[in-house]
């Protein structure tokens, strides 16, 4: 039967029927229509069907949260909450479709639930019991709402131009994407092209918000199915048909697709022009929190066993300020650590920040990984240090380094640096062996707990509650749903354990066994490899050895296929998307239908980990498993071929990143890239090693808008040009411009950086890469402009604007008005300046360059007077460098709100604000460029004589003292004020 469109759908864990049936029959007895499975289902139901149809027909969907949905990583409730939080992606965002409720004392902050959930308000019913006000509530969300409540269209409230803030939920109606010539309004569901609707189905429009939602990715078929249909049962034909009218919504061509690709055999990609429009991000307050690369990664799957260990080590987080979690290979350090540090992550309001440590050669590029995600860039380690040092004060914050092991003694010295640099600060971190540095605490990680040695004299309960039997029964569920701890194979279960040392690694691989053998069987294959193999690890410790003879048996039990796959999997670097694998395996002959199906085989045997929280999906192999794959791949002969096919995957990921950030998708690009830093030093590293430099040139070459967006730098890129000297290899010409424009943003003194965009823009033009040639030109006449030298930059200028014309490319065009903006404001027409940056000001999908267009069109308003238009555009300035957590371009909004807090009179906060302004300058190391120093000048001067030394030096000693965020947050606050026309705040009027 199908459930009325009015009931409720109860879902839980089996475990849990009493406490729900006691919630079913509060519902009921209140007249409420309730599917409850146990009383719906009956004997020759096509279950999994009739369940789909409940949840796709239901009115509301109650999720039933327990200490029993907690124990178990899968189950069909699981599914069931999956597809509930699918067809809210359909919904209006206000209507109420999920309504969580926990039946015990789990905790709804870090409960293993769908990231949906936490986004919204539990109710407690302890052991099910129902009060009166929760069936009220139930009641009033089935209640029809009027007319004006459910029709009514949500705008935007005004943008940072006229004032005032937007919630959340305001900024997710608001989402929408510009494609080209295509607007995707996700709030009103439409498509329209030039302002013309094109006319949708429903699922088409689904589709395309699916593809949309990871573009330039493989979106797999059954994703699709999944998220747009809600299950699989639907035919080949329906989804075929539906790309289709996508397609031709988008006027694509299907022989040559612009917009939507087909990856025979897997899915679909989307790769047309994208760009999203967040308007009411850059209202959010600036907060000092993780970067996305440095963030605490998802939880997967629950910790078991290991309640002790983490009461102990939380004790010892509390107590000291470093600690060091101690054990070998698979002994499960970082899923502990892991755990703990979101149990504690509430008590660190500054974030939980997350480095693993695995790609590096050397303890230092800990700090520089750690200088990056704070935007400082890269130096030597006494100035990176100090200058890492004051953002870290006073910061209450947990640093996770994971997987010390090869760096540790170098890694301990950086860290008592920056324990005895900072008061707040604590560290957390996993290794094999010690950090060795003063105050250091040390747990080491036992192995999870065995039953008694007798187990025939232990009940059932006894030897299930052993934390190694827990953890291999539920891994052994995963795979094998169907399997039960019994008395009959309690104790060979038991065995199991005993034999495995309780080593959780060695658990998960002994558990994947179990979707075609008995534990019986297990444990005789298990006595026979490791009697056939003991000998091959001799003088390891036990514990290990017998980790690394049940990674052998894994991989020889492993298909030839699957087996070569597993060995050049070793080569990525902190992991790899399906479409990654799919083309490193494209060399070995696979098609990508079959390269999907092996990955899926190695996830299934527990040798390949999927990352949890990311989209699209990213999978790595665990170190002690990576460690294993390459040892394997050194020993075929393969390594050559696997490190040449990787480097050549980098490649196609920086210059399909060029595409995506040029074709409007920079914000998700670089998203993309940051997860991809491990891999991308490592291609470059090998090529150079291989004699291979133009590959490491390509690569930089790929990257050049992303590392002047993020003003950062390629490892190992001047050590390519080096050995690339005198070539004129096409490859050469763009990473000089990379390498070009990363001298410009840091102002260099000498010439090595006309030198680089000179011999940039000669070699484009000899191989007629006519961008290239034009994007060298652009930022050599803006460097000629921050040399003094401004008349002789209108000739590369003129390059740039007739090849942008030659091209159609709007980038471009904005780069030319760029830079003759530069030419005005270096001979102080700002009247002129404004004129040309104006028009081009949303010109091209970079949003860096358009960033800096608004806020120099600030900087000519305020030379020209116009005070109140000066704030409106150095708020626009900063809220758009916020956005993307820029801080350099937030040091030059606050700097303008200084001089115009000089024209109020508002001394000392004018002083705070351009002393904020130079501290993040110095640390960033990205000065004021040359034609900003008259307007600088004026300000210090007029500060000095008003305020005097003293008062002078007091109020600048208060901005250098104040944080980031807190003067950005202030300083839009007072930006508001000041484009609204207000004259002096301090008055309070």
């Amino acid at each position: 039967m199908i459930a009325p469109k009015g009931a409720v759908f109860l879902s839980y864990a089996s475990q849990d029927a009493g406490p729900v049936r006691r919630i079913c029959e509060a519902l009921r007895a209140a007249g409420i229509e309730v599917w409850f499975d146990q009383s719906e289902l009956r004997g020759g139901d096509a279950w999994d069907r009739s369940i789909r149809d409940q949840i796709r027909n239901c009115r509301l969907f109650i999720p039933v949260v327990s200490a029993s949905t907690e124990r178990r990583d899968e189950g069909y409730f699981r599914r069931e909450w999956a597809l509930a939080v699918d067809r809210t992606r359909d919904m209006a965002h206000k209507r109420t479709f999920l309504v969580p409720v926990v039946i015990d004392g789990t905790s709804a902050d870090h409960a293993s639930v769908p990231e949906k959930f936490h986004e919204l308000q539990w109710t407690s019913l302890p052991d099910g019991e129902t009060p009166a006000a929760f069936v009220e509530r139930i009641r009033l969300l089935l209640a029809p709402q009027p007319p004006s409540a459910t029709t009514a269209t949500l705008r935007p409230a005004p943008s940072s131009r006229g004032g005032g803030d937007r919630s959340d939920s305001d900024l997710r109606e608001a989402l929408s994407y510009r494609c080209g010539d295509f607007h995707v309004d996700t709030a009103n569901r439409r498509l329209t092209c030039r302002g013309v609707e094109v006319a949708l189905e429903p699922r088409t429009f689904s589709v395309i918000l699916q593809l949309l939602a990871r573009p330039n990715e493989l979106v797999t078929r059954n994703q699709l199915l999944d998220a747009v249909w809600g299950h699989r049962y639907v035919t080949p034909s329906t989804l075929n048909r539906v790309i289709a009218l996508a397609r031709r919504a988008f006027g694509d061509d299907t022989a040559e697709p612009r917009y939507i690709v087909t990856v025979h055999g897997a899915g679909y990609r989307y790769t047309g022009p994208w760009e999203r429009d967040e308007p009411a991000s850059t209202e959010r307050p600036v907060r000092f929190t993780p970067p996305p690369a440095v963030r605490l990664p998802a939880r997967v799957q629950a910790l078991l066993g290991r309640e002790r260990e983490l009461d102990t080590l939380s004790s010892l987080v509390a107590a000291h300020r470093a600690v060091t979690v101690l054990g070998p290979g698979g002994i499960g350090k970082t899923q502990c650590v892991l755990e703990l540090a979101r149990r504690l992550a509430p008590q660190f309001p500054d974030g939980v920040w997350f480095f693993d440590l695995v790609p590096l050669a050397h303890g230092t590029e800990w700090l520089q990984a750690l200088g990056a995600a704070l935007g400082i860039p890269a130096a030597d380690g006494s100035k990176l240090m100090a200058q890492i040092l004051p953002v870290l004060q006073g910061r209450q914050a947990l640093l996770v380094l994971d997987n010390c092991d090869r760096v540790a003694a170098e890694v301990g010295t950086l860290v008592i640096q920056v324990l005895r640099g900072t008061d707040s600060l604590r560290m957390l971190s996993t290794s094999q062996a010690p950090l060795n540095f003063t105050g250091e605490q040390l747990l080491r990680l036992p192995p999870l707990a065995l039953p008694a040695a007798d187990a025939a004299h232990l009940s059932l309960e006894e030897i299930g509650a052993a934390p190694a039997v827990e953890m291999l029964v539920a891994r052994a569920r995963e795979v094998q749903p169907a399997f039960e701890l019994t008395r009959a194979n309690a104790a060979t279960v038991a065995e199991i354990c005993r034999r495995l040392d309780g080593v959780p690694l060695a658990l998960e691989l002994a558990a994947a066994r179990f979707t075609m053998l008995s534990p019986e069987q297990v444990l005789q294959r298990l006595d026979q490899r490791f009697q056939f193999l003991r000998g091959a690890v001799a003088g390891r410790d036990n514990r290990h050895q017998n980790l690394l003879l049940l990674l052998e048996w894994s991989f020889s039990l492993l298909s030839a296929q699957e087996q070569q796959l597993l060995r050049w999997l070793g080569v990525f670097v902190q992991g790899w998307t399906m479409e990654s694998a799919i083309e490193l395996a494209a060399p070995l002959g696979h098609a990508p239908e079959v390269a999907v199906e092996l990955l899926t085989g190695l996830v299934a045997k527990s040798l390949v980990a999927v990352v949890p929280g990311l989209m699209p999906p990213r999978y790595r192999l665990l170190e002690t498993v990576r460690e294993y794959a390459l040892g394997q791949l050194r020993e075929s002969a393969e390594e050559r071929d696997a490190r040449r096919a990787h480097v050549e995957l980098v490649i196609r990921i920086a210059e399909a990143a060029h595409d995506g950030i040029v074709g409007g998708r920079m914000p998700g690009v670089f998203e993309q890239l940051i997860r991809e830093q491990g891999n991308i030093n490592a291609a470059v590293d090998h090529a150079l090693e291989a004699g291979a430099a133009h590959d490491a040139l390509r690569i930089a070459g790929g990257l050049l808008l992303y590392v002047k967006g993020r003003s950062a730098t390629i490892n190992g890129l001047p050590r390519a040009l080096e050995l690339t000297r005198g070539s004129t290899a096409r490859a050469r010409a763009r990473a000089l411009v990379c390498w070009g424009v990363v001298l410009v943003q840091f102002a260099r003194t000498d010439n090595e950086c006309d030198d680089a965009l000179r011999e940039a823009a000669r070699l484009a033009q000899l191989h007629g890469d006519r961008w290239a040639e034009a994007y060298a030109n652009g930022y050599y006449a803006m460097r000629l402009c921050n040399r003094g030298r401004a008349a002789e930059a209108p000739p590369p200028v003129e390059v740039v604007e007739r090849i942008a014309e030659e091209l159609g490319d709007p980038l471009l065009r904005g780069l030319a008005g760029l830079a003759r903006g530069w030419i005005h404001l270096a001979s102080g027409d700002y009247r002129a300046a404004i004129e040309v940056l104006r028009p081009v000001r949303h010109l091209g999908a970079d949003v860096h360059q358009r960033h800096f267009i608004d806020m120099y069109i600030a900087l000519s308003l305020y030379g020209l007077g116009e005070d109140s238009t000066a704030a409106v555009e150095f708020l626009e300035s900063l809220n758009g460098a916020a956005a993307v957590f820029n801080v350099r371009g937030m040091a030059g909004a606050i700097e303008g709100c200084g001089y115009l807090a000089i024209r109020r009179a508002e001394w000392a906060d004018a002083a705070r604000y351009l002393a904020v302004a130079r501290r993040i300058r110095e640390r960033t190391g990205i000065p004021l460029f040359r034609f900003w120093w008259p307007i600088h000048e004026a300000a210090h001067a007029a500060l000095r004589a008003e305020l005097g030394p003293a008062r002078y030096e007091a109020a600048s000693q208060a901005g250098r003292g104040m944080r980031d965020e807190d003067a950005a947050n202030e300083v839009r606050a007072r930006l508001q004020l000041y484009s609204a026309g207000v004259a002096n705040i301090a008055a309070g009027s």
